[in-house]
């Protein structure tokens, strides 16, 4: 993970949303004032989830600039998804909490980031394919996430904008079961339709849905806690640490 990441991952401890209705959720934000060492005073220092520190922006008043960061979840929508027939999630560029009652869709928000982001229905650990994930009765669901975008390291800023909009319609019938759309969070045009441009923006800030270092789903931890095969345990390792990517990309 080399320039940005996720930087909110989400507690399974989500927010109760009702079926049949529009919910909502706020997220209180922490501060990192306490993790500011001395420095230059145009810069600061932050640590990714790899250990790696990188030097940050400051704002002209002294604040951290984290307006100016990328690989930022802002908010995630949800349409006929799961057990959601709509729900719009605001996050914090922080550590966000969702609580609520079992069944009530929590996890179906970090299931819809790893699907909307390009994951693969076998990396939710929740169906064995992506049509499961439409609602009861419907005939396709929709899944948004809102990536940020902007500063020095931006993915095209001239193109996405500095909000990029990764869109996932996964239908029940047709010869194509999911389709993309990327948008410019600014203007709200269709940038591109391809996957490969997803693959490419998340590359870019270095946010893997299929690494548990990144995404941690509850069945993955359970499994992760429970397991006593040193195969299982190794093999985690090799995923985490990238391991596992490089060496299916050299066997290629």
């Amino acid at each position: 993970m080399a320039k940005a990441r996720l930087k909110h991952p989400l507690e399974d401890a989500g927010a109760e949303l009702s079926n049949g209705k529009r919910g909502r959720i706020d997220s209180e934000q922490t501060s990192d004032s306490d993790q500011e060492t001395d420095m230059a005073p145009s810069q600061s220092r932050a640590r990714n989830q790899t250990g790696v520190v990188r030097l940050r922006a400051r704002t002209e008043n002294g604040g951290s600039a984290d307006d100016q960061s990328i690989g930022i979840v802002e908010r995630v929508e949800l349409t006929d998804f799961m057990c959601h027939e709509r729900a719009d999630v605001n996050l914090c560029p922080k550590v966000n909490f969702i609580t609520g009652q079992n069944g009530s869709g929590k996890s179906a928000i970090l299931t819809a980031m790893i699907i909307a982001m390009g994951g693969k229905a076998s990396a939710t650990n929740r169906a064995p394919s992506l049509k499961e994930f439409i609602r009861e009765g419907r005939s396709r669901a929709v899944v948004r996430v809102h990536l940020r975008n902007r500063g020095s390291e931006a993915y095209h800023p001239e193109l996405f904008g500095g909000t990029i909009i990764v869109e996932r319609q996964i239908s029940a019938a047709g010869s194509s079961v999911s389709q993309f759309k990327i948008r410019n969070g600014d203007t709200g045009d269709i940038v591109s339709r391809k996957k490969d441009d997803v693959v490419e923006i998340t590359d870019h800030m270095a946010i893997q849905v299929d690494n548990p270092i990144n995404i941690l789903s509850q069945d993955a931890a359970r499994e992760f806690l429970a397991s006593t095969s040193p195969d299982k345990m190794y093999h985690f390792f090799l995923k985490g640490t990238q391991l596992f990517q490089l060496r299916e990309d050299l066997e290629v």
